[in-house]
């Protein structure tokens, strides 16, 4: 199946340019993802190198909220790359408890992608509270929730605010994925792999099209149905 990565984060990837995933011909596009300022870099060169595949975004990651943040080196990047995102950016629970640093560097991204105009991928791992301090600020730009995993209140936040759904390996092994997906508008859900960290760089190709297969038997779609409107999803979700 032909398809397009909303998440993934070639510039860590061990192979220069990571040649076997780029080159793979079922893919439509890439969004190398950001999570650092020392990210942005090599997500610019690869954007350059690969123009018609790899859409770069720029944003610093709440684990990274310590290191700081020099905003006008994202709106820098977002200047020369007028695809580009902003992300990813949030705030999350898992290594510590969201903070006010975290919240304050969200709140400055989220506000440079309003001023841009940009779609944003927005981290939120076990930060469903923090998040939702966020309602309005969300409400104005077009956003994906990454790494969507099982939590039916976090459905309706992000339906309520017009919000995506990023889904990958961790949603397909969640035993009520069917039903949480019918609560999801079907316009509204993306597919992403995290790679390399939640897919492994070596067996990448392969176990994408394991992956579309799972979401296809999930949705009740055929595989040529679920193609279809995963790629659409992903061109509408990218228009800025």
């Amino acid at each position: 199946m032909q398809f397009i990565d909303t998440h993934i984060h070639l510039q860590d990837f061990k192979a220069d340019f990571a040649p076997p995933v780029l080159d793979n011909p079922a893919a439509r596009r890439f969004i190398t993802v950001s999570a650092q300022a020392a990210d942005f870099a090599k997500a610019a060169t690869l954007a350059k190198a690969y123009p018609d595949k790899v859409v770069p975004a720029f944003g610093v990651h709440p684990w990274h909220w310590r290191e700081g943040a020099d905003t006008e080196e994202v709106r820098d990047y977002l200047r020369q790359f007028p695809n580009a995102l902003v992300g990813e950016i949030g705030v999350d629970g898992l290594k510590e408890p969201p903070n006010e640093e975290q919240a304050q560097l969200f709140a400055a991204q989220l506000e440079i992608a309003r001023e841009f105009a940009r779609p944003v991928i927005v981290h939120a791992a076990r930060a469903f509270p923090a998040l939702t301090q966020f309602e309005n600020a969300l409400k104005k730009v077009k956003f994906v929730h990454h790494g969507f995993v099982k939590n039916r209140e976090l459905i309706k936040f992000i339906n309520k605010t017009g919000g995506y759904f990023g889904l990958g390996a961790h949603f397909l092994k969640q035993e009520k994925a069917v039903a949480m997906l019918a609560e999801m508008p079907k316009n509204k859900i993306l597919f992403e792999t995290d790679a390399p960290y939640q897919l492994r760089e070596e067996t990448y190709n392969q176990t994408v099209q394991e992956n579309l297969a799972k979401l296809a038997v999930i949705s009740g779609l055929s595989a040529a149905e679920i193609e279809e409107l995963l790629i659409q999803n992903a061109e509408d979700f990218l228009k800025c």
